[in-house]
C-alpha cells in the first residue's frame, strides 16, 4: 500500500498542468470551466477547504443589468457580457437563476436618468430599462415609502444561487478531467525551464502557466511569483438574512440611489426563498468577516428610508463579507515581469455577473482556440424540498435513504447528505454540505440538525467528530 501511495506521489510530481489557478472564488472556478471546456489540463489551488469560502459566498447573489459601471471600463464591459453568457451556463449546469429585474428608487430624478444613459452606453437594450413614476413603481413594489418619487427599473437583472453556481463550475470541470488542490498553503513557487514548480512543503505541483486571481490573498501569490503586487483595500460588508416567512417582501432587487462607497444597502429576494437586507460598506484594514452592532443599525437606518416597516423581526442571521479593491477597475492582464502568469485583481461588484466573461477574456488572451470539447454533465443534488410528493414517493422507492429527514426546516433527507459529500469536490465541512443541500440554513440555523450532520460526515469519512470543521481550519464544532 506504501509502495502504491509513493508512485501516485511521484506521478503528480512529474505530471505538468496547463495552468494552475490560485483561487477558489467564482472567478477562479469559471476560468476553470472555461479552460476546461477548451481542453486545457487545469488545477485549481485554493487554501481553505473548499470552493466558494470567501468573497463569493457572501456578496448579494445579483446578476446586475450593466448600467452602474463607469462607461469604457472592464467592470462595463464584461458586466454586460457576464450578463448573456451567465444564463446559459445556469441552463447547462442546472443552476438556479431568475431574472426578477431590480429598480434604483429615489427622488434625484437627473441621477435616475444618468443611469439610464449610461445603461445603454454600456450595452443595455432600451426595452430593458425603463424610468418609472410614483404609480409604476408602487406596483412593482407595493411596501416601498410612499415619498419615493422615481425609479430605473432594469429588466435584465436577476439573482443566482452563488454558491451552487461556484460549484457546479468547479464540479463540472472535475468531472471532466480538472483537478483541485484544497487546504494547500503554499509556501514557495520557484520558475525553473519555463515551469512552475509549487509547493507547500508536502506537495509538489508543476504548471506551465499561472493565474493568480486568490483575491484577498493575491499578494501572498504574487510575492512568490516575484511579479506586480497592488495595494489592496478591503471593505466590509454586513447583512441580515430574512426568513422565508416574509418571502413576499420584496420580489425584485431595490437599491438606493448609488453612492462613492458603491450601490448601497439593498433588498433583494434569493433563489432559495429568504430575503438579504445589505451590505455596508465599511473600510477596514484586513479581511476580518465580523458583525457588528453599528453595521446592523447602519441597514435598519437605510432599509428603512425605502420601506414601509421591514420586518427586521423576521431575520434569522446575520453575517459579513470583505470585497477587495483595487483602484477603479478589474484588473485583467498578462504579469509585465514574467508573461506566463495572468494578474486578476480587485474583482468586486460586478465580479459575479462578470465571472464567466473574465474567464472568456483570459481563454481570448493567451489565444485559445474556441473549439469547446463536449461535457460529461453535472447532475444536481435532488432537492426533494422542490419535489412533488409524488417525484418525492418515486425516489424513496429507489432509495429509502430519502425518506430520512435530517433537516426538518429545509427538508433535507439523509440521502441528499450523503450525495453532497460524496460529490466530485468531496466536501468534509458542515458549510460545505450546507452550499450543497442546505442543511443547518432555515429557521433554527442548525439549532436541531447541526451535530446530526456532523456525525454523518464523521461516519462516511471516518473523521473522528471532534475533528469536523464548521468551515475552515480550526473551527471545530466541538471539543469531545
Amino acid at each position: 500500500m506504501n509502495k502504491d501511495n509513493n508512485l501516485k506521489k511521484i506521478d503528480r510530481e512529474n505530471h505538468i498542468y496547463d495552468y494552475a489557478i490560485f483561487g477558489g472564488g467564482v472567478v477562479g472556478t469559471a476560468i476553470m470551466n472555461k479552460l476546461t471546456r477548451m481542453k486545457k489540463n487545469v488545477i485549481l489551488i485554493e487554501k481553505a477547504e473548499d470552493v466558494c469560502t470567501g468573497a463569493s459566498k457572501a456578496n448579494s447573489a445579483i446578476v446586475h443589468a450593466g448600467f452602474d459601471a463607469e462607461s469604457g471600463t472592464l467592470k462595463a464591459k464584461l458586466n454586460i457580457r457576464g450578463n448573456k453568457l451567465i444564463r446559459k451556463l445556469c441552463k447547462e449546469l442546472d443552476v438556479p437563476f431568475q431574472e426578477t429585474g431590480a429598480v434604483v428608487v429615489g427622488n434625484d430624478l437627473n441621477k435616475i436618468q444618468t443611469l439610464y444613459n449610461r445603461g445603454l452606453t454600456n450595452g443595455i437594450k432600451s426595452c430593458d430599462l425603463k424610468i418609472l413614476n410614483q404609480k409604476e413603481i408602487m406596483d412593482l413594489v407595493p411596501n416601498l415609502r410612499k415619498d419615493i418619487k422615481y425609479a430605473l427599473l432594469a429588466k435584465t437583472s436577476g439573482i443566482i444561487n452563488i454558491f451552487m453556481f461556484t460549484i457546479a463550475l468547479a464540479e463540472e470541470a472535475v468531472i471532466n478531467g480538472a483537478d483541485f488542490r484544497f487546504s494547500y498553503n503554499t509556501t514557495n513557487i520557484d520558475y525553473k525551464d519555463n515551469i512552475f514548480v509549487i509547493s507547500n512543503g508536502k506537495e509538489i505541483i508543476n504548471a506551465k502557466k499561472i493565474i493568480n486571481c486568490a483575491g484577498a490573498g493575491y499578494n501572498d501569490i504574487a510575492k512568490l511569483l516575484q511579479t506586480e503586487q497592488y495595494e489592496l483595500t478591503f471593505r466590509r460588508g454586513e447583512y441580515f438574512v430574512l426568513d422565508k416567512e416574509v418571502n413576499n417582501f420584496v420580489k425584485l432587487t431595490v437599491f438606493p440611489l448609488p453612492t462613492n462607497k458603491g450601490k448601497g444597502i439593498l433588498a433583494t429576494p434569493t433563489t432559495d426563498g429568504n430575503i438579504l437586507l445589505g451590505p455596508t460598506s465599511t473600510e477596514c484594514l484586513k479581511p476580518e468577516t465580523i458583525v457588528t452592532s453599528d453595521g446592523l443599525k447602519e441597514i435598519k437606518e437605510n432599509i428603512s428610508l425605502l420601506f414601509e416597516n421591514p420586518p427586521f423581526d423576521k431575520a434569522i442571521r446575520e453575517y459579513s463579507g470583505i470585497r477587495v479593491g483595487c483602484g477603479k477597475d478589474f484588473i485583467i492582464q498578462h504579469s509585465k515581469i514574467n508573461p506566463n502568469v495572468i494578474n486578476i485583481c480587485g474583482i468586486n461588484s460586478p465580479g459575479l455577473t462578470a465571472s464567466p466573461a473574465i474567464a472568456e477574456l483570459v481563454c481570448e488572451m493567451e489565444k485559445i482556440e474556441e473549439i469547446e470539447k463536449t461535457m460529461k454533465k453535472r447532475y444536481s443534488y435532488n432537492s426533494i424540498a422542490t419535489k412533488t410528493n409524488e417525484e418525492i414517493d418515486n425516489l424513496i422507492k429507489k432509495e429509502k435513504k430519502y425518506g430520512k429527514i435530517i433537516c426538518n426546516c429545509e427538508m433535507v433527507s439523509l440521502q441528499e447528505i450523503l450525495n453532497a459529500i460524496h460529490s466530485p469536490l468531496r466536501p468534509h465541512t458542515l458549510d460545505g454540505v450546507k452550499r450543497r443541500v442546505r442543511s443547518t440554513a432555515g429557521h433554527c440555523q442548525g439549532g436541531f440538525c447541526t451535530l446530526k450532520v456532523a456525525h454523518i460526515i464523521s461516519n462516511e469519512l471516518n473523521i473522528p467528530l471532534n475533528q469536523i470543521l464548521k468551515e475552515n481550519a480550526k473551527s471545530f464544532l466541538t471539543t469531545q
